[in-house]
Formats: structure tokens, C-alpha cells, sequence
């Protein structure tokens, strides 16, 4: 879709019981180029630019295996956001369990309040808003310093890079890590190789996340078959989606 011309990294912090203090910790990243902007966990992009090294040079699986393993460890969400700004648009992939789906959704036109306070966050002045977003309240910092309005997941509008960002029950947090002129080459685009894409609407997907963490054994897949006399056994997960509504 475009180049990316800076790269933005988020620590995302993700509690998903709320009632225990522990959080999950991983790196996303915003990729922000002249007519797109594309929103993902990094480790996936890694996994990209490592396949696409491995076929440039030849490489057999087992050269690149071990280095392909860790960027799949450091990748906890599927979800990959495109942005569209000339059409206003949001491009949205995202997989459950060895399904892929796709839906499309307007850029959120979020209402902020400006409010006092200031604050430095990796040695940018930032400053304080707040607004509500599909269920839930948010506290956001952000930084004239880099006047992009964008920021992590689906947040923006802001004048200015959001530095970070977290709901008032402190379950999704984004903190601003890194930011950097992207490197040459360094794409926006969605590769999916030959696996089917299942249209679908964002309440249908957010629906069928749902029902795969609290029920994964109703999930099928023809690319698995158990061997003869044997049945799989997924357990439920605790599930606690940044979309309430």
C-alpha cells in the first residue's frame, strides 16, 4: 500500500483477567508512511522480513529456524490494522485460531478533552487528554515535538504522536518506546500467501474471539486431523477485549 517513513514502538501491557496484577508485556509497532499507516505486534514483522531474507538468500528452514521462532514468541496478538487515509478507512486482519478474517471500518473520529497536566515520556513534553472509546475511559499523553496525529491500536486525532496511552482499570496500556525514521524498503502491506480470507464485520470477529477463548473445542480445522482414537483438548483462556462494545 506505501512506504512506511518513520517507525513508532509501543510497549503494550494486557491484563487479561482484571482481577490479577499480572499483565502481559510485548512490542507493537506503528508504521506511519505518506498515504497509509499499518498498526501490528512487531515480532510479526519480524517474521516477514525474516522469511523474506531466508527467500532472498536460499536459505533452508533449519538457517533461519531458531531466529524465526523467537519472533513468533514475541507475537501475542494477529491483529493487523491499515490504515487508509485517503478513504478514511481502517483495513483490519486479524486470525483465530488457523482462521483468517478480514473486515473494513471508518477511521474513529474520537472526541477529546484537552486537560491539565504535563508530562515527559522518552524526553518528549508531552501533553494530557482523555475520551471514551467503545466502552471504556482513557487517559492519553501525547507530544507536539512529533506532530503526527496518530497513535497506538485505533487511537488518534490528537496534535500530536500519542506517547501513551491506558484505560482507566489500567488493563490496556500503550507506552511510546522508540521512535525512528523507518529503514529503506520497509513496506505497508498485507501478505497473506494462500490462505483463504473470510470476510466479516468487526462485531462478528470480536464475537468469534470471544467464543474461541471461552469454547476453543468447538473450533474445527481441516489442517488438523487427531490421530485415530486420540482428542484434542484446548482449555479456556480468560478474555478481556479492548472493544467492550
Amino acid at each position: 500500500f506505501d512506504h512506511a517513513l518513520y517507525r513508532a514502538y509501543y510497549l503494550k501491557q494486557y491484563r487479561d483477567d482484571p482481577a490479577a496484577p499480572q499483565a502481559y508485556h510485548w512490542m507493537q509497532i506503528l508504521q506511519i508512511g505518506k498515504s497509509h499507516q499499518a498498526y501490528l505486534d512487531y515480532g510479526e514483522l519480524r517474521r516477514d522480513s525474516i522469511w523474506s531474507a531466508a527467500a532472498r538468500g536460499r536459505k533452508s528452514y533449519g538457517e533461519f529456524e531458531a531466529e524465526n521462532r523467537a519472533a513468533a514468541n514475541d507475537t501475542f496478538s494477529h491483529l493487523k490494522l491499515i490504515f487508509d487515509r485517503s478513504k478514511g478507512m481502517i483495513n483490519a486482519h486479524d486470525a483465530i485460531f488457523l482462521s483468517r478474517y478480514h473486515y473494513t471500518e471508518p477511521i474513529p473520529q474520537l472526541q477529546w478533552t484537552m486537560a491539565r497536566g504535563d508530562s515527559t515520556i522518552l524526553g518528549y513534553a508531552c501533553h494530557k487528554a482523555t475520551t471514551r472509546f467503545r466502552g471504556r475511559d482513557y487517559i492519553a499523553w501525547y507530544t507536539e515535538e512529533i506532530p503526527f496525529p496518530y497513535g497506538p491500536f485505533k487511537f488518534g486525532g490528537l496534535p500530536g504522536l500519542i506517547t501513551c496511552i491506558y484505560d482507566t482499570q489500567r488493563e490496556h496500556i500503550y507506552t511510546l518506546v522508540g521512535f525512528e525514521k523507518a529503514p529503506a524498503l520497509d513496506y505497508i502491506y498485507y501478505g497473506n500467501g494462500r490462505r483463504k480470507i473470510n470476510e466479516a464485520t468487526r462485531e462478528e470477529v470480536n464475537k468469534l474471539q470471544r467464543q474461541y477463548h471461552e469454547h476453543p473445542d468447538l473450533f474445527k480445522s481441516d489442517l488438523l486431523t487427531p490421530a485415530p482414537g486420540t482428542k484434542i483438548k484446548r482449555k479456556p483462556k480468560p478474555y478481556n477485549p479492548i472493544e467492550l462494545e
